[in-house]
């Protein structure tokens, strides 16, 4: 016990000896060791400056690659250039136009667009983006307002949301939906009361696993949360949780979903009678950004059909999931 003691009183006279020593003195190990510590903490800072300079450029570069793209899709649009046109689409992108009408992938969507000019001839198209949201480096979600030809008809004007993915340097489009932006017809608009019947507790039993999912009102019944517990067959255990609501500008509807483990995506539904389609997009917790389109489709009270199409992760194409079942177990 002695020698420790001896010992910590030596520690602290050497403590005190070099505290007293003067700020100036080049031979103090803690000034050197204190220099060290700052420069290495400066070359720290200047790094990551540096990093942050680089991103917030690239990020100026993206937006205005993103930007100058669209306006040269309205060139090509009035000249009814569907080569140009095409190339600023993906391979598997899919396009929703205004009526509900769904292309998948880039030669559906050159069709669609022959076809127009083939009834229509050469029409205007003015391109108003109104934001641009850059949720991961290689993914962008823009919204804007388009109108087609010099008509002050309501159909030739849509609000819209395009998704672009970074491919390969390249910025495409993967999803484009479009809504109405003026119109008399309301009630032709779907209302958050169309998925009243998901109201209730489900189960799917899938061939890797089940699903527990409990649906509730939420906001005055103006919102639908849905909490989904998913158990695969080795007991490994996911959970999510997703809002569905009415966008009050577009008139449609759209849903927000979030991973417990930090992913998160956004879903624009469209509806035909009991069948739904979601067009969604997502980044993972890893950073890693995907899509997919949902088709939900209402069998009876008890019963409905899901399944996932058109699935992409980091633009890899995924396989279409089997069509899986979910029966009601409760209210």
């Amino acid at each position: 016990m002695a020698y420790f003691k001896t010992v910590s009183f030596s520690l602290l006279i050497a403590c005190l000896s070099l505290m007293t020593l003067p700020a100036t003195s080049v031979g103090s190990p803690l000034i050197a060791l204190k220099r060290t510590s700052e420069k290495a903490e400066k070359k720290t800072d200047q790094k990551e400056d540096k990093k942050s300079s680089e991103r917030a450029a690239n990020r100026v570069a993206d937006e205005q690659t993103i930007r100058a793209q669209a306006a040269d899709y309205a060139k090509a649009f009035a000249t009814s250039d569907t080569q140009a046109l095409t190339a600023m689409w993906a391979d598997d992108a899919i396009f929703t136009d205004q009526l509900g009408r769904v292309s998948s992938g880039r030669e559906a969507i050159v069709m669609q667009m022959t076809s127009f000019f083939k009834a229509n001839g050469n029409q205007a198209l003015e391109i108003r983006i109104d934001s641009l949201e850059f949720p991961a480096d290689n993914l962008a979600i823009e919204h804007g307002v388009s109108h087609i030809g010099l008509s002050t008809n309501p159909m030739s004007y849509s609000t819209y949301t395009a998704v672009h993915v970074k491919r390969d340097g390249k910025w495409q489009m993967v999803s484009v939906s479009e809504s109405p932006k003026f119109g008399s017809a309301t009630a032709n608009h779907p209302v958050i009361a169309d998925l009243a019947w998901l109201i209730g507790n489900w189960k799917v039993d899938g061939p890797r696993g089940a699903l527990q999912i409990k649906a509730d009102w939420v906001a005055g019944k103006n919102m639908i949360r849905c909490d989904f517990d998913a158990t695969t067959k080795d007991g490994e255990r996911s959970t999510q949780t997703q809002f569905i609501f009415l966008d009050p500008l577009s008139k449609r509807i759209r849903s927000w979903q979030y991973d417990f483990d930090g992913g998160y995506g956004e879903s624009r539904w469209f509806n035909s009678g009991n069948a739904w389609a979601a067009e969604g997009c997502s980044v993972q917790a890893d950073g890693s950004t995907g899509s997919a389109r949902y088709m939900i489709k209402k069998l009876d009270d008890n019963t409905f059909s899901w399944q996932s199409t058109s699935r992409r992760v980091l633009g890899k194409r995924l396989p279409d999931s089997a069509v899986l079942t979910a029966k009601r177990t409760g209210t």
